[in-house]
């Protein structure tokens, strides 16, 4: 497993777009590092983890979304 991650493999790591990061990055929300300067970003998985701590919402107990059965259209049925 690699120490250090790019903003790409970050985001796919946090589950979320390579943009959150860089803009978390340049709010500094988000412990990072940058090789050679302003250049590339590197960040490590704790660094990351922390990060999702500090922002993670907790919701109300709302029910999971309705899961279409394999082989329905689910346009087709919210256009009906």
């Amino acid at each position: 497993m690699k120490l250090w991650l790019n903003v790409a493999e970050g985001a796919e790591y946090a589950g979320v777009c390579r943009d959150l990061i860089y803009d978390a990055c340049a709010g500094r929300r988000i412990h990072h590092i940058r090789v050679g300067g302003r250049r590339a970003i590197r960040l490590k998985r704790e660094w990351i983890d922390e990060w999702l701590e500090r922002h993670a919402v907790v919701t109300q107990d709302a029910p999971p979304p309705a899961r279409a059965a394999a082989g329905t259209n689910v346009r087709a049925e919210v256009a009906s």
